[in-house]
């Protein structure tokens, strides 16, 4: 199972081929393996908001379960998480710093090729002349790509706070120049973030001034940009500019979030539904103020996002929705900082992977106040691959069973598979069986 996600985790450094998308295999073949164990607070927010999101579906467009185009844009959600479910199905006892190391440096190696071709068609100023001559890495939208490159450079920069080496410190500055070329601002942004968290010490409170000040930005802009003369559930929109990146500001603040701000007046408590955002809704029959039922639509499967992942969520799974997606990375950094300050000999060598999944979710949280970060595969995969890793990473040990079971009580056996999870400490725990106790003769 382990090399299910070693292999998913290979292929993220693109989306020409679709192979990172298996990392959810372990829930296929070994489903019945959820039950009965504890997990960390942060799965079960997931795992609520996995269900909301999928009655949230079978209420607004159930047909679309069966779409292809729905999972490939509108329930990309399903897709990006499913991985970190998956990583409570198997186990394993890899290196895990060492493996993401090399991938670190095999994956700048692999961007080196097409940035040398970049470079040398446009120049290393391009972006300035023509925002459209951006890198684009091995992904076909320019967000995608910087996205993921951002996501990357915080492992490189995870890898670089456990051991500081001189190759990772020159591929991170390569890696840099591969964000800056994509002249993704959003990446810049989280990127930067994640930098500012780490120089200001890493502190809780960081974290809940981020998500407040990413929501409270959010939602102002759109209330402040909504014009009620208009009528933003038309699909249709009016903003034009010349410069792509000026028509990109533009179309944000004159349309996309004012109408994700009204979608979520509509139906502020559980949205308008999953994948409504860009359908046409040409009536909406309102409950008291605070549910809404869209009705009269035309389903669409389009990249036409609200380019803001908390009006996003909000608009399509309310206020429930966003607390939960919030509550989700606020229990995940947590797990992550915890983990890594672990003083256990045997957690030194996953250290660097638990920064990165903290460092990782921060430029998250940063980005996804100007793209629709938060559920897209391009940017949340790497990261949803290496908690799995972490979820079913396990302590090696020789003979551990009977190591566990000598040093257990009297009258308490534990299993072999409660045995390896206890010794891990992640919080997905087997329950303890009890046995009588031998009867000793005379």
């Amino acid at each position: 199972m382990v090399y299910i996600t070693l292999i998913a985790l290979l292929f993220s450094i693109t989306n020409f081929i679709p192979v990172s998308a298996i990392g959810f295999a372990p829930i296929c073949l070994c489903a019945w393996r959820l039950f009965d164990r504890r997990y960390p607070p942060f799965v079960t927010c997931l795992s609520v908001f996995g269900l909301l999101a999928l009655g949230s579906t079978l209420l607004y467009d159930p047909q679309a379960l069966l779409s292809y185009d729905f999972y490939r844009h509108d329930g990309n959600f399903f897709v990006s998480y499913a991985p970190i479910l998956a990583g409570c199905l198997y186990s394993h006892d890899l290196d895990l710093d060492k493996a993401l190391r090399r991938f670190f440096v095999f994956a700048v190696l692999a961007n080196l090729p097409p940035y040398a071709v970049y470079v040398a068609q446009n120049g290393l100023l391009a972006i300035f002349s023509n925002a459209n001559d951006s890198f684009g890495s091995y992904f076909i939208a320019r967000n995608a790509a910087g996205g993921f490159l951002a996501m990357l450079f915080c492992l490189g920069l995870a890898c670089y706070v456990k051991r500081h080496d001189k190759l990772v410190l020159g591929l991170l500055v390569l890696n840099a120049m591969f964000v800056f070329s994509t002249y993704s601002r959003g990446s810049m942004l989280g990127m930067a973030t994640a930098i500012a968290y780490l120089l200001l010490g890493r502190k809780r409170w960081l974290v809940a001034v981020l998500m407040a000040a990413a929501v409270a930005f959010s939602f102002g802009a759109a209330w402040n940009h909504t014009q009620s003369a208009v009528d933003y559930m038309a699909h249709e929109h009016t903003v034009r500019d010349v410069d792509a990146k000026t028509a990109n500001v533009d179309v944000r603040f004159g349309w996309l979030w004012p109408r994700a701000l009204a979608y979520f007046e509509a139906s502020p408590i559980i949205g308008m539904g999953v994948g409504s955002f860009d359908d046409e809704v040409h009536d909406v029959v309102n409950y008291f103020g605070v549910v809404g039922q869209p009705r009269d639509v035309t389903v669409l499967h389009t990249d036409a996002h609200a380019h803001n992942s908390y009006l996003h969520i909000a608009a399509e799974l309310g206020v429930i929705g966003l607390a939960l997606m919030l509550a989700f990375y606020w229990h995940l950094v947590k797990w992550a900082v915890e983990g890594a300050a672990s003083t256990l000999p045997a957690r030194r060598s996953s250290v660097g992977a638990y920064t990165f999944v903290e460092l990782s979710s921060v430029c998250l949280l940063a980005m996804g106040t100007t793209e629709h970060r938060l559920t897209t595969p391009s940017n949340v995969l790497i990261l949803a691959l290496v908690v799995s890793l972490l979820l079913s990473w396990r302590v090696r040990r020789a003979g551990g069973a009977a190591k566990v079971a000598r040093a257990a009580p009297r009258g308490v056996a534990l299993t072999a598979a409660a045995s390896r999870r206890d010794s891990q400490g992640t919080g997905t725990v087997c329950r303890q069986r009890r046995v009588a106790a031998p009867v000793r003769r005379s």
